[in-house]
């Protein structure tokens, strides 16, 4: 099977098919924390919604991999704001980025983020970030590949440690934290 596809913009018309790919998203994301990313029943629908409003706004890029018809992927993204006190104030954002599992490593992703960059340096922006976590093999391997280096580390923890708390990441490895006594 040919993974040859067209990156376009997304239109209302995607927005099935994103939310189908942002389900694939959300399995990955919850077989690497289930609690932090177990989702509300609305969570389809307010996806949807916040998808739709960034189609709308010239400060956003919803993209789409599409081939046959059939949306392969989407990559959604943003200019956001850094604090005023630094020189680069506005950045470009790449918020989420999925293919379809059965698809991924045939160059679709690299496709998408690269049609972002194309937009993001159209609109001046001198840097992009991401988040991915460093636990998702995939995406520890693919962000760097494209010439994303770690650079911040967002950490979580449970307020209240239990006998038998998360994983956690330390230094990019997984760790179990310690009951506070």
């Amino acid at each position: 099977m040919s993974t040859a596809c067209t990156i376009r913009l997304a239109t209302t018309r995607d927005l099935d098919a994103i939310v189908a790919r942002w389900h694939d998203l959300m399995d990955a994301h919850r077989a690497l924390d289930t609690a932090l990313y177990a989702t509300a029943t609305h969570a389809p629908g307010t996806y949807r919604a916040f998808v739709r409003r960034h189609l709308s706004k010239s400060s956003s890029v919803v993209l789409v991999a599409e081939r046959d018809g059939s949306i392969l992927g989407y990559m959604l993204g943003g200019k956001g704001q850094r604090s005023p006190i630094y020189a680069i104030g506005e950045v470009g954002m790449i918020f989420d980025l999925v293919v379809q599992p059965d698809l991924r490593r045939a160059g679709i992703g690299r496709a998408l983020v690269d049609a972002a960059m194309t937009w993001f340096d159209d609109r001046g922006l001198s840097h992009v970030q991401v988040n991915f976590s460093t636990l998702n093999p995939s995406a520890a391997e693919f962000w760097p590949a494209m010439g994303f280096a770690p650079f911040l580390c967002e950490a979580y923890r449970p307020v209240r440690l239990t006998a038998s708390p998360s994983k956690t990441v330390s230094a990019g490895k997984a760790v179990t934290p310690k009951a506070v006594t």
